[in-house]
């Protein structure tokens, strides 16, 4: 087994360099439809649940419903803790955006 990835280990770098890509390809491109499916649950959460001091209540919804959708594969990748930080910055652009109708860091 040594022998072999001793001399292959041009064809292994370059296999596994790709499959890295690979991975890297798919979870930016999960990013982006969670993206999408985040700013429509949170604009709809913000319309249901109504009331001052539940941002927190909003934001678990949020959370749990789109880390629901995630597949359990790409969960090994997604901690919540970077779903959490994802959600908030979504959250402060679609702030920021509502603001002025741009996003240009106007609403902090």
């Amino acid at each position: 087994m040594k022998n072999f990835i001793l001399s292959n280990w041009p064809s292994i770098l370059i296999i596994a360099a790709f499959l890295i890509y690979t991975v890297i390809l798919v979870v930016k491109g999960k990013w982006e439809q969670l993206r999408s499916m985040g700013y429509r649950m949170i604009l709809q959460a913000e319309r249901v649940i109504t009331g001052t001091k539940k941002g927190q209540e909003r934001f678990e919804t949020v959370f749990a419903q789109v880390y629901s959708l995630i597949p359990a594969w790409l969960r090994f990748f997604i901690s919540e803790q970077s779903l959490r930080e994802k959600l908030q910055e979504w959250y402060n652009h679609i702030k920021d955006y509502m603001d002025n109708g741009t996003i240009d860091n106007s609403q902090r």
